[in-house]
């Protein structure tokens, strides 16, 4: 290949890329820091449980090769972020790449949700997502590159279940900031996109459905069927979105900046009167 058109290896190679995942401890960000290590890169896990950051980072390390660590983050802390952001500066200059993944979720009827909990999910998912692209993207723009990926959802276009009015609310809003950015940062070489899970059975939401909660909604119906009403016929894995995710970050998607990246299995194409798997006939 000609150096103007480089190999799909090269395009795919992240060695000597310094990338930051938060809430990378488990669930999609440890998948997503799993991959990204594979490409070369080198990877921090920056989660609040550092315990089970550095556990998932020495299984990273050792499947690898790749330099994986872990670094105690809480994103709703404004000081954490500072504090760990000008470390990694200090120690490479700008960041190559920031996965903004930490996030959480619950179920609460809009008319019933206390206000504490609307404010819980607004200051992780969107605070967070913001004051860590904030940190990264200054030295981003001065270094004249850099990728950040964010974290969204299929909540960020359709409203998935009843319930998640705060959580989809703060997807909506993750989409509406990674197109803003990626209006600003472009100029400076940066590039901002998301990537949109379906429905996953990650540790989070594992636990969430079998944790019993009163909130007036039967979680376990919620999830029951959308199996069926998914055209490609299964859930999302967390390393369907860890590929996408590399995607983004790598030169493959050098000239991709403000898209949402649905990786949901069709969800968001199905029929308005709901998705009919296909047969043959007999």
């Amino acid at each position: 290949m000609t150096a103007e058109h480089p190999s799909l290896t090269e395009l795919a190679d992240l060695g000597g890329r310094r990338a930051v995942v938060t809430g990378a401890a488990r669930g999609f960000g440890a998948a997503i820091a799993d991959r990204l290590a594979e490409a070369g890169a080198t990877v921090v896990i920056a989660d609040v449980r550092l315990d089970e950051a550095a556990a998932t980072a020495a299984r990273i390390a050792d499947r690898t090769g790749a330099t994986c660590t872990a670094q105690h983050l809480d994103v709703t802390d404004e000081t954490s972020i500072s504090a760990a952001f000008e470390g990694w500066h200090s120690t490479w200059g700008a960041l190559d790449i920031l996965v903004n993944n930490a996030g959480v979720f619950s179920n609460h009827l809009a008319h019933e949700m206390p206000v504490s909990e609307l404010d819980r999910i607004l200051t992780i998912n969107v605070r967070g997502a913001y004051l860590c692209t904030r940190a990264a993207l200054g030295p981003m723009r001065a270094a004249g590159r850099g990728v950040i990926v964010n974290v969204a959802s299929v909540d960020a276009m359709v409203t998935s279940a009843e319930g998640l009015t705060h959580y989809t609310t703060s997807k909506h809003a993750i989409a509406g900031m990674t197109r803003s950015i990626a209006v600003e940062a472009a100029p400076l070489g940066v590039r901002i996109n998301a990537v949109c899970p379906g429905a996953a059975m990650t540790e989070g939401a594992v636990e969430f459905i079998t944790g019993g909660q009163e909130t007036g909604i039967d979680v376990v119906a919620q999830w029951d069927g959308i199996v069926e009403r998914t055209p490609l016929g299964r859930l999302c894995d967390v390393d369907d979105v860890a590929r996408a995710v590399v995607f983004l970050a790598s030169d493959m998607a050098a000239f991709v900046t403000g898209v949402l990246l649905p990786v949901d299995g069709g969800i968001l194409v199905q029929p308005l009167e709901g998705y009919v798997p296909h047969t043959e006939d007999a």
